[in-house]
């Protein structure tokens, strides 16, 4: 009897105990559980532009790492590449300079995610065509370099194009010509024209008024001595026959012209005669004419003085001094070291 009400108690106690430990066991486990959660899984993803791009832009792009609960921001570096180089540069930091139209794939990467983004570049149409300057007063010899401003979709500046450049009025500007860039503008004569620029089928214009702005100076003197002068005599060979020459500077010109830049033209001008003789009489007949010729930049001092630059032989340059209504120009001659003075009086204001 007592056997088995022991029996009894022993199973009792022993239910108990193994609910105790089912109990502890599931508390076990849900505490681990609360100490160690699942890894949350996260994407990296690059956000697309909302505008339109196109080549010559610079533009930046922005990732964002994101998991199932919200938005966490990047918490990593981020390294961005194109995958055509050709297409877009790397700037750093999510900037890229767009170098001409096409798709290039651009990749962000942190050190668990990857993203790519294809990105569009747009060609850009030229719109419209600015020259520059667009109107402007010039004197006959000025010249200056013109320019276009071509734009595309959004004002964008387009470069690279082709432009051609033309002048209705020849007879007052010139634009290009033999042995001038095709962008070169002479101002050749008093009046007005209009400049085109012409960039895939648009046009763009300037205005350009040319006035006489000439000061003219007659050569008078020659090293001191009046005109003409005496610079050289011989006896040459003209057809196989001997004769006797003289050479005489005899006359010569200097211009000063120009509104947007100050510019001269001199020159020096000699005569070759034949001498003959017949007793008492002296006959001369001309035989050749030939000159000095420069023509370039001007920049006046303060005190009134001329530094001319030569256009045409470089470092030919020459000096002149104001001289009550004329100049005494110290013209170096092409080619050699010795120099003329010169000279000229005012001859037309």
């Amino acid at each position: 009897m007592n056997a088995s009400r022991d029996r009894r108690v022993y199973m009792a106690y022993a239910a108990v105990y193994a609910a105790i430990a089912v109990v502890a066991c599931l508390a076990t486990i849900s505490c681990s559980d609360a100490a160690s959660p699942p890894p949350i899984e996260s994407t990296l993803r690059i956000l697309p532009l909302a505008d339109s791009v196109f080549e010559g832009d610079i533009i930046r792009l922005t990732a964002e790492t994101s998991s199932r609960a919200a938005a966490i921001g990047p918490a990593r570096p981020i390294a961005w590449t194109a995958a055509d180089t050709t297409l877009a540069q790397s700037l750093g930091d999510g900037t890229f300079a767009l170098l001409r139209s096409g798709t290039v794939r651009i990749t962000a990467r942190n050190d668990a995610d990857i993203a790519t983004y294809d990105l569009t570049i747009g060609r850009l149409v030229a719109k419209s065509v600015e020259v520059e300057p667009g109107n402007l007063t010039m004197g006959r010899g000025d010249r200056l370099s013109l320019s276009a401003r071509v734009l595309g979709q959004g004002g964008r500046v387009v470069s690279g194009r082709s432009v051609a450049f033309t002048s209705d009025d020849t007879l007052v500007a010139i634009v290009g010509g033999v042995g001038y860039p095709p962008e070169y503008l002479r101002a050749v004569g008093s009046g007005a024209t209009t400049i085109h620029a012409l960039v895939d089928g648009l046009s763009g214009t300037a205005t350009v008024s040319v006035v006489k702005a000439d000061t003219a100076y007659a050569l008078t003197h020659y090293n001191g001595s009046p005109l003409p002068v005496l610079v050289a005599a011989d006896t040459v060979m003209i057809n196989g026959q001997k004769e006797f020459d003289e050479v005489y500077a005899d006359s010569g010109t200097l211009v000063l012209s120009g509104v947007v830049q100050k510019r001269y033209q001199i020159d020096v001008r000699y005569t070759q005669y034949h001498v003959i003789r017949d007793g008492e009489t002296v006959t001369r007949v001309p035989r050749f004419a030939q000159r000095e010729f420069d023509r370039g930049l001007v920049t006046v001092g303060a005190d009134g003085r001329l530094d001319m630059e030569s256009e045409y032989i470089y470092p030919l340059a020459h000096t002149a001094v104001p001289d009550a209504d004329a100049y005494i120009v110290h013209f170096r001659i092409p080619g050699d070291d010795s120099f003329l003075d010169l000279r000229y009086r005012l001859v037309s204001p």
